[in-house]
């Protein structure tokens, strides 16, 4: 019996077969029972209707390291007609896509409205097979196609022995639909029971005591949140003072544009979606300039699109922040599917040479507290600040205490900022004075005793255009020098894990940083030592911090989401040490098996670089899937 640690994945079709609600419902009715709860990969399409998607669930009693492999405990399908182009059996699709990530002994439930599936296969590996007619219960006997899922949510209950009284569901069902009317809330109650006595009928029938898993609520000492990405990094921003987003609908971002549009106004700011990206950066620029703390969130084709403003914000030293969730490129390339490819477009992007910090969150409390630094930084240095997350991340979902949210301090510096009683009355103020930490100070416009002057062109230190090859040496000089002062001051150097000395280095950015900690350790198990450095501030980059540690490695080895290595490529350059590289630009995260893979092949094989490629056995489903 295997208890309190497993990996759920529901599967059906887009929009139709409720897949994310299922999820949802069960995420957070195991988080409110004391189990912790990730779910760090969300399959879908960008078709609006009928493809395919999926939903991995992990459930453990204590935190997990990472999101594990592809394998996964038990299978849920929701689909019952999704296949037209496999005539012989449309409710496998499901079945077919991830029945071979289905580990021996594991579970299947699916939905046989449309008939039972060949599962032969299956059970010859132990796998245990229910097929519940969800639809066909939902239909007709509770008059209500859409409740099929709970009908599955209460079979998997009965299941795993979950929450035998409905104490934990009836809760979530009366907060979520008792404003609806007791009957919805009855309807969804009487589909779960529905569900947990066809389980119970074929456990009968199969002679099966249990299905060999069990989940068991534990003790709460405070409460916890399943939280997104997208999510802590919107309220790590309202909690700095963010008070004005602008953005435009952008797969994975439009979750940021939406959150902000319902909270935002609360706080006594305002979230706009503009007409196009260009627009929405230029809008979060305009409001910075009148001293608000502004934010743009976008993914890879809008941050494309607003490299001009890069430069806007540069010359000006008009402080933004500019969120990118990073998907698979170039062009539109795959909308709902992750990578890490937009690194050099944040770090390069843009004519000219212009102050810029670049920051990747590796966990959704990094996302919470990288982002209240964001801010910070973006106020202080007055550039842009891009903040890298990627698809998985952004709209990974994780348990966290809700105590973490309370007790992160959220001091808020606007000293940069000049105020009427610091002015001079002779009119001595000038906004592009030149200093030595390149820092010059700011003026909200309108403030009595200075003229506020500000262009995109080269200027003097008053902020009148200038072509004066002194005074754009100096005004070039003074911008760049605040990327100096921020290593001084605010650069931080790597997460290390183990010691580096004479061992393989394991070198990772942004939201890898959970994967190649497993991977770590099971190394170790393995009889290979490795240590880990991981980056979360990512440029300019601090040299100093990161060329002593990595030197001292016998083989540094970066593992990225990308084709070329992009971080790999700024470590080499920096540090002038070679760099080996596992890479995965499939579309799908990084697995811990695929790294520890990857590292004995470059560590005992000799090979330069790895390249994940592979993927589930593709199904022919639609052609546009």
């Amino acid at each position: 019996m295997i208890v309190n640690n497993l990996k759920v994945l529901v599967g059906g079709v887009q929009l139709r077969d409720g897949v994310v609600t299922m999820t949802d419902v069960l995420g957070r009715i195991l988080t409110r029972a004391g189990l912790h709860v990730l779910a760090m990969e969300r399959g879908y399409a960008s078709t609006i209707y009928g493809a395919h998607q999926y939903d991995p669930m992990l459930i453990t009693a204590a935190a997990p390291t990472s999101w594990g492999d592809r394998e996964v405990d038990i299978l849920i399908a929701l689909d019952y007609d999704s296949n037209p182009d496999a005539n012989l059996q449309p409710n496998r699709d499901t079945v077919l896509r991830h029945g071979t990530e289905l580990k021996p002994g594991g579970v299947l439930i699916y939905d046989s409205s449309t008939g039972e599936i060949d599962t032969a296969e299956l059970e010859h590996r132990g796998v245990k097979v229910f097929p519940i007619a969800a639809r066909d219960i939902a239909r007709d006997e509770l008059k209500k196609d859409v409740v099929k899922n709970i009908v599955m949510v209460g079979a998997l209950f009965r299941l795993l022995d979950f929450d035998p009284k409905g104490t934990y569901f009836r809760g979530l069902i009366e907060e979520r639909f008792l404003s609806k009317g007791q009957e919805i809330v009855d309807m969804n109650i009487q589909a779960a029971q529905r569900g947990s006595q066809a389980v119970e009928a074929i456990l009968k029938d199969k002679g099966w005591a249990d299905a060999g898993y069990r989940l068991e609520p534990r003790p709460i000492t405070e409460p916890f949140l399943l939280i997104s990405g997208n999510e802590a990094l919107s309220v790590g921003a309202i909690k700095a003072g963010c008070r004005f987003y602008a953005g435009y609908p952008i797969t994975p971002a439009s979750a940021i544009l939406e959150f902000m549009e319902e909270h935002l106004p609360a706080y006594g700011g305002r979230a706009l979606q503009g007409q196009n990206e260009r627009e929405s950066i230029r809008a979060a620029i305009g409001a910075a300039l009148t001293g608000v703390r502004s934010m743009v969130g976008t993914s890879g084709p809008g941050l494309s699109l607003k490299v001009e403003e890069f430069g806007v914000s540069g010359m000006t030293e008009t402080p933004v922040v500019i969120i990118d969730t990073q998907r698979a490129g170039p062009s539109t390339g795959m909308p709902t599917k992750s990578e890490q490819g937009d690194l050099w477009l944040s770090v390069f992007g843009g004519h000219g040479e212009i102050p810029r910090i670049v920051l990747a969150p590796a966990t959704q409390e990094e996302c919470y507290t990288m982002m209240m630094e964001a801010h910070e930084l973006a106020d202080k240095y007055q550039c842009p600040v891009f903040f890298l997350t990627d698809l998985n991340l952004s709209e990974g979902r994780k348990a966290i205490p809700e105590s973490f949210f309370l007790k992160q301090p959220a001091a808020i510096d606007r000293s940069t900022l000049v105020r009427e009683d610091d002015l001079r009355r002779d009119g001595a103020y000038r906004r592009y004075v030149v200093t030595d930490s390149g820092i010059s100070p700011r003026l909200v416009p309108g403030t009595p005793g200075a003229i506020f002057k500000i262009t995109g062109s080269e200027h003097d230190e008053r902020g009148f255009v200038s072509t004066d090859p002194l005074i754009r040496k100096a005004q070039v000089e003074k911008r760049i020098r605040k990327m100096q002062t921020y290593l001084k001051a605010d650069g931080r150097s790597p997460y290390v894990a183990g010691k580096p000395d004479g061992k393989p280095v394991l070198v990772g950015w942004g939201s890898s940083r959970p994967v190649i900690l497993d991977a770590q350790h099971r190394l170790r198990e393995r009889g290979i030592e490795v240590a880990v450095a991981h980056f979360t501030h990512l440029w300019p980059f601090h040299t100093e911090a990161a060329k002593p540690l990595l030197e001292k490695a016998s083989t540094v080895i970066a593992v990225e989401q990308n084709f070329s290595g992009q971080f790999a490529d700024v470590i080499q350059s920096r540090c002038l040490v070679p760099v080996r590289r596992i890479v995965k630009y499939n579309g799908l995260p990084l697995y811990p098996a695929e790294i520890v893979e990857g590292v004995e092949a470059i560590l005992h094989g000799g090979v330069p670089i790895v390249r994940i490629t592979d993927g589930p056995v593709p199904v022919k489903v639609s052609e546009g899937d």
